[in-house]
């Protein structure tokens, strides 16, 4: 294989994967540096995996929640610093019991919920980021939806 194939093999695949974190609602400069993060582990692994296995969605899925989380947590102190002054607090806390219950999948149940309702997503497309079957994709999105409305009734019950 030659390697100014490879590296537009290479190139493609950050182009893709820019939109598709773009498409999940990260800004450019943000998706541009997840993808960085990306390939810089790719270079680590010291691998050269043919240009089909190579798909790395899985691992700018997670940078990406990891980018997630770290914006969730400053949004949350600003919030808590600044409610009071805010007209802005009733309206942020209004889906806190379905956040606290997302907030307990894992990171691969809250990536298909993401995809599928958020960026409505095929359950043929998400089978083929995840490298799965179709049905799989199917049981575990049923799965993750069943637990996800059994927490939400536990924490109802709760109150």
């Amino acid at each position: 294989m030659k390697i100014d194939y490879y590296e537009q093999v290479l190139l493609d695949i950050a182009h893709e994967l820019t939109g598709f974190l773009i498409n999940h609602r990260i800004q450019k400069q943000d998706a541009e540096d997840i993808i960085q993060d990306v390939f810089v582990r790719l270079i680590q692994a010291d691998i050269m995996l043919p240009p089909e296995k190579l798909r790395p969605y899985r691992v700018a899925l997670s940078r990406f929640y990891d980018l997630y989380r770290r914006q969730k947590k400053y949004r949350d102190i600003l919030l808590a610093q600044y409610a009071q002054y805010s007209e802005i607090a009733p309206s942020m806390t209004k889906n806190e019991l379905l956040q606290q219950s997302l907030d307990k999948l894992d990171d691969y149940q809250k990536s298909l919920i993401l995809l599928y309702y958020d960026s409505r997503h095929s359950i043929r497309d998400i089978a083929t980021i995840y490298n799965a079957s179709d049905s799989k994709i199917k049981v575990d999105l049923y799965r993750t939806r069943q637990q996800l409305r059994q927490t939400i009734e536990r924490a109802q019950n709760e109150r």
